[in-house]
């Protein structure tokens, strides 16, 4: 049996990756495209964001705010709104599973 790989943010911390998982689709869910992410959430947001594959590249001028943005097939994802006004969308699974495929 594989062991539960746990998911330690600076801000929270799940035994496992489904309980991360959990928590940020609940998160997601609470809001609708264009919505901007509350400040409360966003904490744990950032965190999460610094485990993305590509955050290096995505960080780009430093995170303004995040919001949640329309994606394909009536989906939506997170999105990180940069200093810059630039918009990075972000998977939260390939930030809770730290994986590039």
């Amino acid at each position: 049996m594989a062991r539960a790989k746990p998911v330690v943010l600076e801000t929270i911390s799940f035994d496992n990756q489904s309980q991360a998982h959990a928590f940020f689709k609940e998160m997601l869910n609470r809001y609708v495209p264009g919505e901007i992410v509350s400040n409360e959430d966003s904490i744990h947001l950032a965190e999460l964001f610094k485990r993305h594959p590509s955050y290096p590249t995505k960080i780009g001028s430093g995170i303004n705010y995040f919001e949640v943005m329309p994606e394909k097939f009536g989906t939506q994802c997170f999105c990180a709104v940069l200093q810059d006004g630039t918009k990075e969308g972000f998977s939260y699974p390939k930030c809770v599973t730290q994986r590039d495929d």
